[in-house]
């Protein structure tokens, strides 16, 4: 079992249809930058999601960038950017982006 870095939309959805714990049994850890988490805490998002983020899992782990994003990617949300910015940096072996 590996660590995965997570974008906010899969999250989401998992959340929503309540399926978010399958993704300890697949994988220990998921790591999300602090703009994952702050979409998923944005007041647009689902009460279900809002509630799940203020109080996350105990295998959910916010990670910060150590490095500035490659502004190839200044195209995409801020989510998506530091996600994808995250697994290169941590040399992830997957990332869950949607």
């Amino acid at each position: 079992m590996h660590s995965i870095v997570a974008d906010t939309t899969p999250l989401n959805y998992l959340v929503l249809i309540q399926a978010a714990d399958i993704l300890p049994e697949l994988y220990r850890t998921v790591l999300i930058p602090p703009a994952v988490k702050a979409e998923l805490a944005h007041a647009n998002t689902p009460g279900i999601v809002r509630a799940w983020i203020s109080q996350p899992p105990a295998w959910l782990e916010v990670v910060s960038l150590k490095q500035p994003f490659d502004s190839a990617l200044a195209h995409l949300d801020a989510g998506e950017r530091e996600a994808i910015s995250l697994a290169s940096e941590l040399q992830a072996i997957l990332l869950l982006i949607g």
